[in-house]
């Protein structure tokens, strides 16, 4: 700004943050100067808060102020240092200073102060009266906010015909924030019909400006194919770009390709940094990911229980794939008490945010009448939907129920019946061979559990012949794998070895497939 003199603070040498090998943080003087017009009142971030001591900075500002005391410009600055230090009331009088002289930046600022209650009640109202001042004299920063807060419905109703307009003016002033926020928009059809190569082509802008949660995103898409070709290599390289920076999530997806060796070397020592180092952020893809580690039992030893901790974790964050797969176990009683009605509210919440393994489920549910009144509709229409987002699962099952479709009351009624007497027969023959035969040396006590353990693998059989009657294939799958644990057992000295083949088995025999999402990208 023309006729501004600059106070500068000489600082002493400061360590500099490093991050995964990558500086976060260098050493610099501040200048008690012109704000950034871009979001700093949102959170009210004071300018280069981590390289300088507070008390040196309002020193600066205050002697800049004496030289200059009608300069709205220090006053802002002079305001966020005093808030950085818990002196709000003195803050709000040269924000209100800076603001009746025009300050755009004290308008957006005054605008954070009254909505996070910083020295004064909170005020939803005239926060927005504030913010939107600063947005009607260009302040893109204010425009960004105004439209999250109609996305969200803070201060008034939902409107996202409106939230898309903000973003846009903002978006055209440069804002990488309101250009991300775009492109979720278009991402996931909010306010707008669904265009993942226009959520791309907003996300590469916000990147290519330097926002790492734009990087991630990109990269997402980009991994996954959607709206750009797909291209593994390029996805990791925006991840490195964005986790180098400090995005939580980035670090997740990096490590799962770094896992996997998908778009590069594999690594899977490094993956699991990069898993912990994101989780330690709250990055809920890390979350999500260290769940699957725990549950397929690549970190340590399989361990469902905390599978499902780090699932609820990663679920707590509306993170889709962990929803989904917290639904699974739910489903299956997996590391915690079977529940079908909590499955099916986390595949419904996984499915509300554009997760194609939960739609998918949602269709298995409602075709078993699994959680929910039966409905074959219902549930061809969740197939359908979990197809155009290009769910195999989904496909093969919508396959066999259009198949099954023919099957009268009294035609399923006699297939269970007779799926469920098989089930019987096979517990029988494990009791009698296995359990009690004359040449066991087992003892009562033994027996008891041996007998025990074979009436649960037969309630489970038993349980696979309700959804299995209402289809059209010829063998239940499930009654296969128990009448082979059988056979096993009554030729092997125990039932030990054959333990490892029938829970491979039993997790692959339902006709339906319930779909995982492990290591999936899905918003």
């Amino acid at each position: 700004m023309s006729g501004l003199k600059a106070f500068t603070v000489s600082l002493v040498a400061i360590p500099i943050l490093t991050f995964g090998g990558v500086a976060l943080a260098q050493p610099a003087a501040f200048h008690c100067t012109a704000p950034s017009r871009d979001g700093a009142g949102v959170g009210l971030q004071t300018p280069h808060a981590e390289k300088v001591e507070p008390s040196q900075m309002e020193t600066a500002c205050r002697g800049a102020l004496r030289s200059d005391p009608n300069n709205p410009s220090i006053m802002v600055q002079l305001a966020r240092v005093l808030s950085a230090q818990n002196k709000a009331r003195e803050a709000i009088s040269f924000y209100l200073e800076a603001a009746i002289r025009g300050n755009v930046d004290a308008m957006n600022d005054l605008g954070a102060v009254f909505e996070q209650g910083r020295g004064v009640p909170k005020n939803l109202l005239t926060a927005l009266m504030w913010y939107e001042k600063a947005a009607e004299l260009g302040h893109a920063g204010a425009m960004t906010h105004l439209g999250e807060l109609s996305e969200t419905g803070i201060g008034a109703p939902v409107d996202l015909a409106k939230a898309k307009v903000w973003y846009e003016r903002a978006a055209g002033l440069g804002s990488p924030a309101a250009m991300s926020s775009l492109a979720n928009f278009f991402r996931l059809g909010r306010g707008v019909e669904q265009d993942l190569g226009a959520a791309a082509a907003w996300y590469r802008r916000a990147a290519d400006l330097g926002m790492p949660s734009a990087m991630n995103s990109l990269g997402e898409l980009m991994e996954a194919g959607s709206g750009v070709p797909q291209d593994y290599a390029g996805a990791r390289g925006w991840y490195e770009k964005a986790a180098a920076s400090g995005d939580a999530d980035a670090m997740g997806n990096l490590g799962r390709l770094l896992e996997t060796g998908q778009g590069g070397p594999q690594n899977v020592e490094e993956a699991k940094e990069w898993f912990l180092k994101g989780s330690a952020l709250n990055g809920r893809v890390a979350m999500h990911q260290l769940g699957v580690l725990f549950e397929k039992g690549r970190l340590t030893s399989k361990d469902l229980s905390q599978a499902k901790i780090w699932y609820e974790r990663a679920s707590a964050l509306g993170y889709a794939p962990a929803l989904n797969d917290l639904g699974r176990l739910h489903l299956d009683g997996l590391g915690t008490a079977k529940n079908v009605v909590l499955a099916k509210n986390s595949f419904e919440h996984a499915a509300e945010l554009g997760n194609a393994e939960a739609m998918n489920n949602l269709g298995v549910l409602y075709f078993n009448g699994t959680g929910a009144q039966r409905d074959v509709s219902v549930a061809q229409s969740w197939f359908e939907r979990a197809i155009a987002l290009r769910n195999s699962d989904a496909v093969q099952n919508l396959r066999i129920v259009q198949d099954s479709i023919h099957l009268g009351g009294n035609e399923i009624g006699a297939r269970r019946a007779s799926c469920s007497q098989s089930c019987t027969m096979a517990h029988q023959s494990y009791v009698k061979s296995v359990c009690v035969r004359p040449s066991t040396t087992l003892a009562s006590t033994e027996r008891e559990k041996c007998i025990s353990a074979s009436f649960l693998l037969a309630k489970a059989c038993r349980d696979s012949c309700g959804a299995w009657g209402l289809l059209s294939q010829a063998e239940n799958k499930c009654v296969a794998c128990f009448r082979t644990f059988v056979s096993c057992a009554t030729t092997s000295n125990g039932s030990e070895s054959c333990h490892a083949a029938f829970e491979h088995c039993t997790g692959t025999c339902a006709v339906l497939k319930i779909s995982a999402s492990g290591g999936a990208v899905s918003r």
